[in-house]
């Protein structure tokens, strides 16, 4: 962390100097790191969480759940999968599940099952 600290500190001396600072990368680097970037373009999905608000049996319980949720909040969306034998409502997308947990505490009242599931995640939803 140092050297970092350092090493910025030397190109920002340098620039403030008016000096031209050139900065030559190993082809072995460059190489590197397009692989990185064209591997994470192709890559359109990520490991994320998102809220399940409903895992049951009953078809005709998780529409109700699915539609109580969407009355309650239009601007988010839920999808609904079936996993025989259950049918489960998830809503939202997160990166880490530190951010999904005051909206769960939120929605704990309405929906007290509710629990932060690991899923696939569309890198899209996240912008959204």
């Amino acid at each position: 962390m140092k050297h970092i600290l350092f090493f910025f500190l030397f190109i920002t001396s340098c620039n403030l100097s008016g000096q031209k600072v050139t900065l030559n990368e190993p082809v072995e680097i460059s190489t590197l790191m397009n692989r990185y970037v064209q591997k994470n373009l192709q890559e359109t999905e990520i490991r994320g969480w998102r809220i399940q608000i409903i895992s049951t049996s009953d078809r005709r319980e998780m529409e109700q759940t699915k539609n109580k949720f969407d009355q309650l909040y239009p601007e988010i969306e839920s999808n609904w999968n079936h996993v025989v034998p259950y049918y489960q409502v998830r809503i939202g997308a997160y990166e880490d599940k530190t951010t999904l947990m005051a909206f769960l505490m939120e929605i704990k009242e309405e929906f007290p099952t509710a629990t932060p599931v690991v899923d696939n995640i569309e890198k899209t939803e996240l912008l959204k």
